[in-house]
């Protein structure tokens, strides 16, 4: 069996993979010890919780000898869309920690995962870093940009893998091809991999399965209960439940851009106040003009004159009376004299309710709070269940123990993890190029 290390294990969705694939756990570490329990539950008991910049840590690695494979998904905060992006933010140094592992046992090959926004933030000077210094220690360093999605995966999730091999090797890794159609999707770059992607040829859809829907990987999990972690933390406003109802299918709350997937927030009156046909038009007519250049250089909106405002919509004498009752209501904001969107980059995709019949989002860390994203046909968020479906964790992989804070916990450690289905194509190409190289050595 292939020894294999895992750093920054998580609860463990790549680590299972490899394991199913037959190779064998040996020392895995991650500083988080809700994860580490739900690892040894699930996958191996020789898990520990492990702060890999200790020395604790290092000496451990030194204590495991030589191995075979080193997995290795360092955090991502620091390059993640979803967060402040700072180049100086600690985390985004991490894998040197894991260089300095790697420098010590020597694996034959190493596969290291990161969010899709490390290829781009920064100029890519990240990017750059990480394939020189491990080019240091004697490792050729290839990346790709793969979607899970693409591997059968109910989940449009786009992840940057590196793969590490030693320059003296005479054998070559094979990247897991494409199995399913997994299409860009509006606003995303296409992926450009070293070979023509499968699902971007005009022949591509002919040579794929379709892609996994929502509808096939939780059609069956509507009711709530009956298997491990079915189940939602239930705390949310009493006015959620109005805009649950307002939401169709492929829609989303959303002020700031005028589409039909677009429900305006003034439509949900009992949630968030009553308008009437004048401030309707006051609220539209900012909404359509406030990002036009003419009117400001702000990149995420400018406000408007009432003069303006005026002009743009057709009524006549805007009152002061209209626009402080939208004040008092939070619709609108004041700016030098001036009116905007109160919250527009916050009413600017909330309350996601997805197609059931086309993968998931990208699963994320805060899928328990319905703010952010809904079930496809029910009023509620996905469950944790759910939301380990469409990562393509089986049911019986178990997050929590049934109560709401290890459930939460659950919510963050599978919006975190590798998708189990990807991380298994992934193996099978890690054991094709160690056995190839070990014939070849011999």
């Amino acid at each position: 069996m292939l020894r294999t290390v895992s750093l920054f294990s998580g609860c463990g969705g790549l680590d299972y993979a490899f394991q199913s694939e037959g190779f064998e756990l040996v020392f895995a570490a991650d500083n988080d010890p809700e994860a580490i329990e739900v690892y040894r539950r699930n996958v191996d008991e020789r898990a520990y919780v492990y702060d890999v910049v200790s020395a604790e840590f290092h000496e451990a690695v030194k204590e495991i000898g030589r191995c075979d494979v080193v997995l290795g998904g360092f955090p991502c905060q620091g390059f993640s869309k979803a967060g402040p992006k700072r180049p100086d933010d600690e985390r985004n140094v991490l894998y040197q920690e894991m260089k300095r592992a790697v420098a010590v046992l020597k694996p034959t090959i190493f596969i290291a995962e990161n969010v899709d926004g490390l290829h781009q933030n920064f100029g890519g000077q990240y990017l750059k870093s990480i394939v020189a210094d491990f080019a240091d220690l004697g490792y050729s360093v290839e990346f790709r940009i793969l979607d899970a999605a693409a591997f059968g995966v109910p989940q449009h999730r786009r992840r940057i893998i590196f793969v590490g091999t030693k320059f003296e090797s005479r054998s070559s890794f094979c990247w897991p091809q494409p199995t399913h159609a997994a299409k860009s999707r509006n606003g995303e770059f296409l992926i450009a991999n070293a070979e023509p992607s499968l699902w971007d040829r005009e022949d591509g859809a002919n040579l794929l399965a379709p892609p996994v829907t929502m509808r096939d990987a939780i059609g069956d999990l509507v009711a709530l209960g009956g298997i491990a972690d079915h189940a939602v933390i239930k705390k949310w406003p009493e006015k959620y439940e109005h805009v649950f109802r307002a939401i169709g299918p492929g829609q989303k709350l959303c002020n700031v851009r005028h589409a039909a997937t677009a429900v305006y927030s003034w439509n949900i009156p009992e949630a968030f106040g009553y308008v009437t046909v004048r401030q309707q038009k006051i609220l539209e007519t900012i909404g359509l003009n406030r990002r036009h250049k003419q009117y400001g250089d702000i990149p995420n909106g400018n406000p408007l004159a009432v003069e303006v405002i005026q002009r743009l919509s057709g009524l006549s004498e805007i009152g002061r009376d209209e626009l402080d009752d939208l004040l008092e209501k939070n619709y609108i904001k004041e700016i030098a004299g001036k009116f905007d969107l109160k919250g527009a980059m916050f009413n600017s995709g909330l309350f996601k309710r997805p197609d059931w019949d086309e993968p998931s989002s990208t699963v994320l860390t805060i899928f328990d709070n319905p703010r952010y994203f809904l079930h496809p046909t029910e009023n509620r968020p996905l469950s944790l269940r759910e939301c380990a479906r469409l990562q393509s964790f089986p049911d019986d992989f178990t997050f929590s123990q049934g109560d709401e804070a290890s459930l939460k916990a659950g919510y963050r450690l599978v919006g975190n993890a590798v998708p189990p289905l990807l991380g298994q194509h992934l193996a099978i190409s890690v054991k094709s190029y160690v056995e190839k190289s070990n014939k070849k050595v011999a």
